[in-house]
């Protein structure tokens, strides 16, 4: 398959592309400069591929939680491939007069499908089999993170914006001793948990070195079409779990 994949959900952001069996892919971890390096990245990358976006059969993103400027940038670069279109149904093989017709109407191009991930899922794909729970988190600062956490490859502890010493105690009932956090930002979370005397009891371990995981979002996208599940909709964006600071103070 020919698919892009976005990671925009912390400031390290990642972008990969698949053409069948070659990958290229491009990390860029130099702070918040998303804006100005995320389109000539993906071009870049496309081109490594040897693809141009016509040719993606879909493409993928983190939907949430994370950063909400990179969030919404994710959506925007990849809406707008979406609605470019890839080639036509005829062009594609497939068939139907009606699937012919709307493809007419959009210039004989197809929407390319965009499916959305939880950003943590994201994280923690690669590390399901490990015998630990499994905790992919982001640093959500003054003490929280957007976390949840798995066992045995199911979901105990579901995604939220968590206070420390809750979902702290909340893992500290889990069935196991060893804790496993993942992603990016995972040592944010032993140190707070640490620095804090929270889990003393469990084993505390952390991902190490910049683990890049991007071929996770192209398995879990391939995953929900395997299972027909449908692509997002028009009308689809980021999932933040928290307010944006503008509507705290409107709140206030």
């Amino acid at each position: 398959m020919k698919a892009l994949a976005l990671d925009t959900s912390i400031s390290c952001i990642q972008i990969a592309a698949k053409n069948d069996d070659k990958i290229a892919s491009l990390v860029l971890d130099i702070g918040m400069r998303q804006s100005e390096k995320l389109l000539p990245s993906i071009d870049f990358v496309l081109k490594q591929a040897e693809l141009e976006p016509a040719d993606l059969g879909y493409t993928a993103l983190c939907q949430g939680p994370g950063s909400f400027t990179g969030l919404r940038l994710a959506f925007a670069a990849l809406k707008a491939i979406e609605l470019f279109g890839g080639k036509g149904k005829a062009d594609q093989k497939a068939g139907g007069d009606q699937n012919c017709a709307q493809d007419q109407k959009a210039g004989g191009r197809s929407k390319i499908p965009l499916y959305g991930i939880n950003s943590l899922d994201y994280f923690s794909q690669p590390f399901m089999d490990l015998p630990a729970v499994v905790v992919p988190v982001i640093d959500a600062h003054k003490e929280k993170f957007y976390a949840k956490a798995f066992h045995n490859g199911k979901e105990i502890i579901p995604c939220d914006d968590w206070d420390l010493r809750v979902f702290a105690e909340k893992l500290a009932a889990a069935p196991c001793d060893a804790i496993f956090a993942c992603g990016l930002e995972a040592n944010a979370f032993i140190d707070a948990c640490k620095e804090n005397n929270l889990l003393a009891q469990k084993k505390l371990i952390a991902a190490k070195g910049r683990v890049s995981n991007f071929e996770s979002l192209f398995i879990l996208a391939e995953e929900k079409m395997a299972k027909n599940e449908p692509p997002l909709s028009d009308y689809d964006g980021p999932q933040y779990f928290r307010a944006s600071e503008a509507e705290q103070r409107q709140q206030n």
